[in-house]
């Protein structure tokens, strides 16, 4: 007998101390090919504006728990020793209730771009 299955993180709270194009719009590159010792052959580099009206542009970290194919895209380390470390807080607002939650899996999915 298996418990109920369900995302603790639809109804989470969700912050970065930094996103990519806020303050300022940036350029961020996609490895769409990587091999490495080869230069990189296709460089997908598109804009991120934190205050664009375009959704395409913007990128905030609420995208990384809206369950939608979008997603929260961190500001590049060009940028400054500063964004060398980001902190990502999770607050799953989980409640003392008659039923109590055991966290069992955490899935995150991660992908490296320049």
């Amino acid at each position: 007998l298996f418990p109920a299955i369900f995302n603790l993180a639809s109804n989470a709270e969700i912050s970065s101390n930094a996103t990519c194009g806020d303050p300022e719009p940036e350029v961020y590159c996609k490895l769409v090919e990587h091999v490495p010792g080869r230069r990189i052959k296709n460089p997908h580099c598109p804009k991120c504006d934190a205050n664009s009206v375009l959704s395409k542009e913007r990128h905030p970290i609420t995208n990384a728990i809206d369950g939608t194919n979008q997603w929260w895209q961190s500001p590049s380390i060009k940028n400054g020793r500063q964004l060398h470390w980001i902190t990502i807080t999770l607050d799953l607002k989980q409640v003392r209730t008659t039923q109590e939650f055991k966290t069992s899996t955490l899935m995150q999915n991660y992908t490296v771009t320049s």
